[in-house]
C-alpha cells in the first residue's frame, strides 16, 4: 500500500473517531495519517481542530504555523488560529496575526472589526492596563469612522468586549455606550423595532432571560428570586439557550414547570426566531439577571421587547443600552453618587437583590478542621487577580513566614500558568508557598473555604456568590472596596449580616494586616469568629424572605406605571 493510501485510510478513521468524540484516538489517528503525509493540509487542519477540542492549545497553534509556512492557509485554518489565540489570551498577538492576514488573503469583515473589538482578559501590570484601554479606544474611534459594513448576526457574531472589560479599577460608563452604538452600527438587527400587544391579563407576566440558569453563579443567584415569586401574582417565563449546560441544577426548572409555577422556553438558534419567541410571550417585564457574561443574551438585550427591562448584579456593570431601563441593586451596595454610575435608573432594594439557598453540605467538617491558622486562600476566577494584588500576597508571605495562599485553577489553565509567571517576577522568594488547587465540585469548593484561616477578597472586581457559600463555615473576607458596585458585594453582606466592625479595609496595608491578624488568632477565637459569622449568615444572609415580599412591590410598581 503506498502511503497516500495509508495517510488516507488513518486520516477517515481519524474522522470516524473525531465524528464520535473520540478526540484522543482520533488525534492518534491524524498523527499517524501525518508521518506518510507531512504536508497534507487537510491532516494538520484536522489534527489542529483535534488538539483545540482537547484544550492543548499551544500544540494547535503549533499546526496551524506550520500550515502558514506552507503558504497554504485556507479559510478554516485562519479561522481555527483566531480562535486558539483568543483562547490563550495572545491578544497583540491576534491583532498582529489579522492585520498581516487583512493584506495577504480575503478575510471577512468581522475580523476586521474583531481586530478593534477584542481585549485583553490578563494584565502583566498596571502600565499594560492603561495601554491597553488607550489602544482600545483608538480601536473604537477607528471603527466609528469605519463604514458600509454589516454583519450577519447569525453567521458573524463577535463577542462583546464589555465581560473582559470590567476586571479592573475603571468604570465603563461611556465605553460601553459606545460599543453599543457601534453594534448597532454593525448589526441591522439589533435595531428592530418589535411591536408590543398590551394583553390585560390577572397576573403580570415576568420574563428571566439567561444562558446560565444551571450549575452555575447566575443560576445560584436567581434561582430563589424566581422561584419564591409569588405564581397567584405573576406568570413566569424563562428563556433559555440552546447552550445551556444540562445539569441537576437547571433540571429544578422543568420540574418547577411540571407543577405549574413556571413556563420554560429554549430559545432558537436564528436571532429573529429569538425574537419573535419572546415577542410572544407579550411581557411586562423583562429580566436580564446578567448582561455581558453570554454573547447571545448580551445581544438579545438591545431589542425592546416590552415596557419595562431590567438587569441586576449577576455582572455588576452598567450596560450603556438605553432598552434597559432599571439596575436592581442595593441600598447596601451603592454610594449616594452611584446613579451617575450607570445609564440606567437605580433600583435600591433595603436587602441584598437575592434570595440565596443556603448550601447543603452532605459531610461537614469538624470542629479541628475549622481552626486551623495561618491559611489564606482566595477563591475567586483567576480573572479578578488585577497585578496590584500582587503586592498584597507579598507582604502577607513577608510578614507571616508560616503562611500559606491557596487559587483555583483556572478550567483550562491558561491563566494558573499566567499568573505564576508573573507571580514568579513580583513575589519571586515565598513562590513556594503559593499553592493551585484543582477545580472542585461545589462541596469541597465549600469545605475548603472552611479550613481556610482567612479569605482573601479580590481587588476591584470581588467576591459575590463564592462569599455567601463560604459563609457556611463563616470564614472571614478581607475586602477592599471601591465606589463601584463590583467590589462592594462583601461589604453589602457584612452590612445585612450586622457584622460589627467586620475586616473592610481602606487600603493595601490595612488589606495585610488585617488578614494576617485573623490567619494567627489563636485556635478557639478563629473558631468562635467563624461560627459567628455562620450565624449571622443562617439569620440574615440565606432565604431573605423580606426581599421577596419588596420585589414583588418593585415588580407590582413596576409594571402599573
Amino acid at each position: 500500500m503506498s502511503d497516500v493510501l495509508k495517510a488516507k485510510k488513518l486520516f477517515e478513521e481519524g474522522i470516524s473517531q473525531f465524528n464520535l468524540n473520540k478526540f484522543n484516538l482520533a488525534k492518534k489517528y491524524f498523527e499517524d495519517a501525518l508521518k506518510f503525509a507531512p504536508d497534507r493540509i487537510s491532516i494538520l487542519e484536522n489534527l489542529a481542530l483535534v488538539n483545540f477540542k482537547i484544550q492543548d492549545y499551544q500544540k494547535s497553534k503549533i499546526l496551524l504555523n506550520q500550515i502558514d509556512k506552507l503558504n497554504k492557509e485556507t479559510e478554516k485554518s485562519f479561522k481555527m488560529m483566531v480562535n486558539v489565540l483568543l483562547k490563550m489570551g495572545d491578544i497583540d498577538e491576534l491583532k498582529t496575526y489579522i492585520e498581516i492576514k487583512l493584506k495577504k488573503i480575503k478575510i471577512g469583515d468581522k475580523y476586521k472589526i474583531l481586530k478593534d473589538l477584542v481585549y485583553p482578559n490578563f494584565f502583566e501590570n498596571e502600565e499594560s492596563i492603561i495601554e491597553s484601554r488607550k489602544q482600545f479606544l483608538l480601536g473604537i474611534k477607528n471603527l466609528e469612522k469605519t463604514e458600509n459594513i454589516q454583519l450577519d448576526i447569525n453567521k458573524d457574531l463577535i463577542d462583546s468586549p464589555v465581560f473582559n472589560l470590567s476586571y479592573d479599577q475603571f468604570e465603563n460608563l461611556e465605553i460601553n455606550k459606545k460599543i453599543v452604538k457601534l453594534f448597532k452600527k454593525f448589526y441591522p438587527e439589533l435595531n428592530k423595532i418589535v411591536p408590543q400587544k398590551k394583553i390585560n391579563t390577572k397576573k403580570i407576566q415576568i420574563g428571566f432571560a439567561s444562558e446560565y440558569f444551571t450549575a452555575h453563579t447566575i443560576g445560584k443567584l436567581y434561582q430563589g428570586m424566581i422561584f419564591k415569586l409569588d405564581k397567584k401574582k405573576f406568570d413566569i417565563h424563562i428563556f433559555h439557550s440552546q447552550k445551556t449546560q444540562p445539569s441537576e441544577f437547571n433540571s429544578k426548572f422543568y420540574t418547577a414547570e411540571t407543577l405549574g409555577n413556571i413556563k420554560n422556553y429554549v430559545l432558537p438558534s436564528i436571532f429573529d426566531d429569538k425574537v419573535e419567541l419572546i415577542k410572544n410571550c407579550n411581557l411586562d417585564i423583562l429580566f436580564f439577571p446578567e448582561i455581558g457574561m453570554s454573547t447571545e443574551f448580551y445581544f438579545l438585550s438591545y431589542i425592546r421587547f416590552c415596557k419595562n427591562q431590567i438587569t441586576s448584579w449577576g455582572h455588576p456593570m452598567t450596560t450603556g443600552n438605553e432598552n434597559i431601563d432599571f439596575f436592581l441593586s442595593s441600598k447596601l451596595l451603592e454610594t449616594p453618587e452611584s446613579q451617575k454610575k450607570y445609564s440606567e435608573k437605580l433600583i435600591l432594594s433595603d436587602y441584598l437583590p437575592m434570595y440565596f439557598y443556603r448550601p447543603h453540605i452532605s459531610k461537614t467538617l469538624i470542629d479541628d478542621e475549622l481552626k486551623k491558622q495561618n491559611i489564606y486562600l482566595c477563591p475567586q476566577t483567576l480573572i479578578k487577580i488585577h497585578p496590584h494584588f500582587d503586592v498584597i500576597l507579598k507582604k502577607i508571605l513577608q510578614n507571616d513566614k508560616k503562611a500559606k495562599i491557596t487559587f483555583i485553577k483556572d478550567k483550562e489553565n491558561i491563566l494558573t500558568k499566567k499568573l505564576l509567571i508573573r507571580f514568579k517576577k513580583n513575589i519571586s522568594n515565598n513562590l513556594d508557598r503559593i499553592i493551585f488547587l484543582d477545580q472542585m465540585k461545589i462541596e469541597d469548593y465549600i469545605n475548603t473555604c472552611g479550613r481556610a484561616s482567612v479569605l482573601l477578597d479580590t481587588l476591584y472586581f470581588g467576591a459575590g456568590n463564592s462569599f455567601h457559600e463560604s459563609m457556611y463555615y463563616g470564614t472571614p473576607t478581607v475586602s477592599m472596596p471601591t465606589d463601584n458596585i463590583k467590589s462592594r458585594i462583601v461589604l453589602g453582606s457584612y452590612n445585612q449580616m450586622k457584622i460589627d466592625n467586620p475586616p473592610i479595609v481602606k487600603n493595601i496595608d490595612d488589606y495585610v494586616e488585617s488578614a494576617i491578624r485573623i490567619a494567627n488568632k489563636d485556635n478557639n477565637s478563629l473558631l468562635e469568629l467563624k461560627k459567628f459569622y455562620a450565624d449571622s449568615a443562617n439569620k440574615r444572609l440565606y432565604e431573605n424572605k423580606n426581599f421577596i415580599i419588596e420585589l414583588e412591590n418593585i415588580f407590582i410598581d413596576m409594571s402599573m406605571n
